[in-house]
């Protein structure tokens, strides 16, 4: 049997006794995360959600073997030294995902403990098989299919 909640419940939940159990501190600081396009259909999504404000995330491309990453103003660097002191790494694919490029960064990840998050976007027509298999072994959340706005919320709940 269980106890109905009184009004009195809720009115004690005001007092000062109570609100030493508060959290009273700020919210962690914004993390750092690093979006990564895998194609250039992904690119232009990626490029159109970098233009929001941001804490700390960065926003890239990859070279086709996905040891690089391309910043969007065209500076190449080293992926590793890019993601290992990253929070999260969200991938960004169409079907013309360059699946080599995502193996790369998702076993770097893995070997990191870095959390992942893919989205597949519609692009034209249904989404491959093939794209699906280059996302799925290294995405630990994988949105399918996804759009711009999936994009911007996931980075807003994980304050990036």
């Amino acid at each position: 049997m269980t106890t109905p909640i009184s009004v009195s419940a809720c009115a004690r939940a005001a007092t000062a006794e109570e609100a030493a159990y508060r959290i009273d501190y700020p919210l962690a600081h914004a993390r750092s995360t690093r979006v990564i396009a895998f194609d250039e259909t992904a690119a232009v999504t990626v490029l159109s959600i970098s233009q929001s404000p941001w804490g700390q995330a960065q926003f890239y491309t990859t070279s086709n073997s996905g040891e690089e990453l391309i910043t969007l103003s065209g500076e190449r660097r080293p992926m590793v030294k890019e993601i290992e002191h990253s929070d999260s790494v969200i991938m960004v694919a169409t079907n013309s995902v360059v699946s080599a490029a995502a193996a790369e960064v998702g076993l770097a990840c893995r070997e990191r403990s870095i959390m992942t998050a893919g989205l597949l976007l519609l692009d034209a027509g249904a989404l491959s098989g093939e794209a699906l298999s280059a996302l799925r072994p290294y995405a630990r959340i994988l949105l399918v299919p996804a759009d711009e706005e999936d994009l911007f919320q996931l980075l807003k709940a994980i304050r990036a």
